[in-house]
């Protein structure tokens, strides 16, 4: 298996992404990494939700969620990342300390659970075919689900990693991006860095359209790439201070972050900044 190399006797660690924050110093808490495709609304969300009934077996509407279950994370420290399965029915959960734990069922039944780092939180969290990808503040791991290791991959350009990415476009690589000048493109057959691209200064939330792979930095610019050649095509200035988050869905792409006042001051923008992506505007 190309992907198998030599264990490099750590033991694994897990990866947890944070609360998707940038806080007033541009740092970027953590972002599950996500990825995927879009798909367009058929219908218009109408403000109700259901609840199952036992005694009339029907779902009833209700405008309040209402939990199934709660447990409490591993090893005591700050849950870092979360990530639902895309092959097995399976949610991933990272922490600040390194260590990775998945649970199934409605009750969250624990699967697995194993050291990923030691001394670096995960930070986000990716799955695969052949396991799970955790990465970290310096190192991007891949472990089976079962929690032995595959490899671990450290090069001299991760310093500050943030967020990761795969897309239809690139099926057998991976995008890293972080608090840095450089977003690494990583080929999981051959288990080595294929690119090296410059961020401008940082690359914190990575999103997917079908069209553009979504780059957001600290300054609060999002920098839209060609998802095959990944050159930046557009660039909106979404907010005066840090970029939170953003998501894209449709033709719609929605951040939200931090706005400057007096005195260079930040403070939460209290708006949603709405973008169509046929005319690049808001």
């Amino acid at each position: 298996d190309s992907l198998l190399q030599e264990m490099d006797g750590e033991g694994g660690q897990y990866f947890a992404p944070a609360d998707g924050h940038f806080n007033q110093e541009g740092l970027y808490t953590g972002d599950p990494g996500g990825g995927g495709g879009y798909q367009d609304l058929e219908q218009a969300y109408d403000g109700q939700f259901a609840e199952f009934s036992p005694a009339g077996g029907e779902y009833q509407n209700t405008n309040e969620f209402s939990p199934l279950s709660h447990v409490l994370g591993d090893g005591g420290v700050g849950i870092s990342a979360l990530a639902f399965d895309a092959q097995e029915e399976l949610i991933w959960m990272g922490n600040q300390a390194g260590h990775v734990t998945s649970y199934y069922g409605t009750q969250l039944e624990k699967y697995t659970s194993f050291q990923v780092s030691r001394g670096e939180g995960v930070r986000s969290i990716l799955t695969t075919e052949r396991g799970i990808l955790a990465l970290t503040q310096t190192r991007l791991r891949c472990q089976i689900r079962r929690g032995i290791p595959v490899f671990t991959h450290h090069s001299a350009n991760m310093l500050e990693m943030q967020c990761m990415l795969r897309y239809p476009q690139r099926p057998t690589q991976v995008l890293m991006g972080g608090i840095q000048d450089k977003m690494i493109s990583f080929d999981l057959e051959k288990g080595k860095e294929s690119q090296l691209l410059d961020t401008g200064g940082s690359c914190a939330v990575l999103r997917y359209h079908g069209r553009f792979v979504g780059c957001g930095d600290t300054t609060g610019k999002i920098h839209l790439r060609d998802p095959h050649n990944l050159t930046i095509q557009h660039t909106l200035d979404t907010h005066s201070g840090t970029l939170s988050d953003f998501d894209i869905n449709g033709h719609h792409l929605v951040t939200c972050g931090f706005a400057r006042h007096h005195g260079n001051l930040q403070a939460v923008d209290r708006f949603l900044m709405v973008y169509d992506l046929r005319i690049m505007r808001s």
